[in-house]
């Protein structure tokens, strides 16, 4: 009995010893069996047909684009809903066969479906879907959802497109959107992993696409064999773009589009104390909706090979000669260097020699102005007196003056706006092969010759003059609180008598005011008092013996119309440069524009 329990003991030790021992493969065991008949069980259909169709994959789930909306809340540009074909080359056998099918179904040329086919294979990963057509009306949508089911690889989805309520009003503000380049994917190796994503192309829409376009979310999907989607198995959503909110003023951007209809031209209007932009203009323009979802490509081609060029920003980008508005500040220089005083007189008979030189240089009226110092100069626009000053001045006296200013270099308003042109010295010789000669400088004293401006590089000339020397950055953004806004001043030219200011911008206002004034035509003792300058944009010299009349028989040749002005004088509310290509008069087409967009916007005046 004794030996048996002895015995015993000894072999239930050894049981819990072999227990203890085998309990981590017992363990193991049994996860390893749960695990089985998890996934043979309980998950077996699930990965049965993962097994079978081997079709998991993540899809961009693409953010709604931000609003953009004008300085008090109107809105400029949304996204409306469109239904577009998507394809994915992965699930479809023949593409020939269904580009063919397709194009039946759709009513729509084979030769443009399979071209869209093309270009989008070789900018997806394999199973990676693209449009194949964009924008289907109710009749090809019901078409392709009755053949679904048959055609592999396609499905119909409902995507946003960007959609400018004013088109051709707002186009070079807001510009459009467009799909990702591969120069841009080079770029910028982020927009590799965004898919069928639209990003900005031009104008607001690319400035500020970072702000706009959001960040797109992922989904996690399982499709079958032809494609379909069988189950959504998980969704990190996108984060939606943000709004912006731009300065421009809608109403005033209307009522000075109007102007321009059937010319070319480009206008800027900005606020002079604030820098803040109220309205920008380039004709002709263009609808940014045939753009924002390219449907017919043939219209997009016709866009784009026009020869009137409807897509160049003439406000940011067109280079033009300033002509007779850049005369204010070569006036300035001649002060500031004691070239000259404002009450010494010089005899304008018409022409003006160079000793030496037996050709003379003319000014725009044949007899000349009679005898004129700087105040009726300005007013009555005499060449003879600034090619006098500026023969006197020389380069070296003008030329950081005109600096000053911001002639020859960007605003600072946009990354895509041109530099214009100050020249020199070192540049002619650079670019054109040759020496300065003081026929060259003669001719800067005009705004003539080799100087190229934008208009909003005059705008913001002149609104270095209504400031009485200070110059403040132009925006587009609009502050959150106007009244607490403090804009970024970007330059302070100092003259060494403040009362300059006052004496040239009288003069300025006499140019519409006083009867001899260029611009006395739109002068209303009713309406807001206005201080500007008239040019005339000479782009094709005329020889000795050649008659004006003969060269403007070609409408392409003739003169260019410039005016700038701000007002009211008093307190300068807005400064307007309007430049009318091949317009002629300053003073009888872009005039009359400035005083409208000023008398609008300061309101109490009749606008028309």
């Amino acid at each position: 009995m004794k030996n048996f329990s002895r015995e015993r003991f000894k072999t239930g030790e050894e049981y819990s010893r072999a227990l203890f021992f085998l309990s981590p493969f017992i363990f193991l065991f049994s996860i390893s069996l749960f695990q089985v008949l998890n996934l043979t069980l309980l998950q077996g259909d699930k990965y049965q047909t993962i097994a079978e169709s081997n079709r998991i994959y993540q899809k961009s789930i693409n953010p709604v684009r931000g609003f953009i909306y004008d300085r008090k809340g109107v809105l400029l540009a949304e996204n409306i809903v469109q239904r577009d074909l998507y394809v994915t080359p992965a699930y479809i056998e023949d593409s020939t066969k269904t580009i063919l099918t397709l194009s039946n179904l759709l009513d729509m040329p084979y030769e443009l479906l399979e071209k869209n086919f093309s270009r989008g294979v070789k900018k997806v990963k394999k199973y990676d879907s693209f449009p194949l057509a964009k924008a289907l009306n109710e009749e090809q949508i019901a078409k392709i959802k009755v053949n679904l089911e048959s055609i592999s690889g396609i499905e119909v989805k409902a995507t946003l497109k960007r959609y400018v309520l004013h088109e051709e009003t707002l186009a070079h503000i807001l510009g459009y959107v467009g799909d990702i380049s591969s120069d841009e994917i080079k770029r910028d190796k982020l927009l590799a992993e965004i898919q069928n994503t639209q990003i900005g192309k031009t104008g607001i829409e690319k400035e500020f696409d970072h702000i706009l376009r959001g960040k797109p979310g992922i989904q996690t999907q399982e499709r079958d064999v032809k494609g379909k989607l069988v189950r959504i198995l998980d969704t990190q959503g996108a984060k939606d773009g943000k709004d912006v909110y731009l300065t421009i003023d809608q109403k005033l951007q209307d009522h000075l589009f109007k102007f321009f209809e059937n010319r070319r031209g480009a206008l800027v209007a900005l606020e002079p104390k604030t820098g803040l932009v109220r309205a920008l203009i380039s004709s002709p323009s263009f609808n940014p909706n045939i753009l924002n979802s390219i449907v017919d490509t043939d219209e997009v081609e016709k866009l784009f090979s026009n020869k009137e060029s409807p897509i160049f920003n003439r406000a940011i980008s067109g280079q033009y000669p300033p002509a007779s508005t850049l005369k204010p500040f070569v006036g300035l220089a001649a002060i500031e260097n004691t070239v000259i005083s404002w009450d010494k007189k010089i005899k304008d008979d018409g022409k003006f020699y160079v000793e030496g030189d037996p050709r003379p240089y003319r000014g725009w009226k044949e007899n000349g102005h009679g005898r004129v110092d700087m105040r009726k100069a300005i007013a009555e626009s005499s060449d003879v007196y600034f090619y006098t000053i500026a023969f006197d001045l020389t380069l070296a006296g003008i030329r950081p003056m005109l600096d000053s200013f911001g002639f020859g270099k960007k605003t600072g308003l946009t990354d895509f706006e041109a530099n214009g042109l100050l020249p020199d010295k070192k540049w002619k010789l650079g670019y054109k092969g040759d020496f300065w000669f003081k026929g060259d400088t003669i001719n800067l004293g005009i705004g003539q010759g080799y100087i190229l401006a934008t208009p909003l590089q005059l705008a913001m000339a002149y609104s270095g003059l209504a400031n009485k020397g200070l110059i403040y950055k132009p925006q587009f953004i609009q502050p959150a609180d106007e009244k607490s806004f403090k804009p970024k001043k970007v330059a302070e030219i100092q003259l060494s008598d403040d009362k300059t200011w006052e004496k040239m911008e009288q003069a300025l206002v006499d140019v519409i005011s006083a009867k001899n004034g260029t611009a006395h035509k739109i002068f209303d003792a009713n309406s807001a008092v206005i201080a500007g300058k008239t040019g005339t944009a000479q782009i094709k010299s005329i020889l000795p013996g050649k008659e004006y009349d003969a060269i403007r028989e070609n409408p392409a040749l003739r003169d260019h119309a410039l005016f700038v002005g701000y007002g009211p004088v008093e307190d300068p509310k807005l400064v307007v440069a309007v430049i009318i290509e091949n317009g002629e008069s300053g003073s009888e087409v872009a005039a009359p524009i400035v005083k409208s967009a000023i008398n609008f916007y300061t309101g109490g005046f009749d606008a028309e």
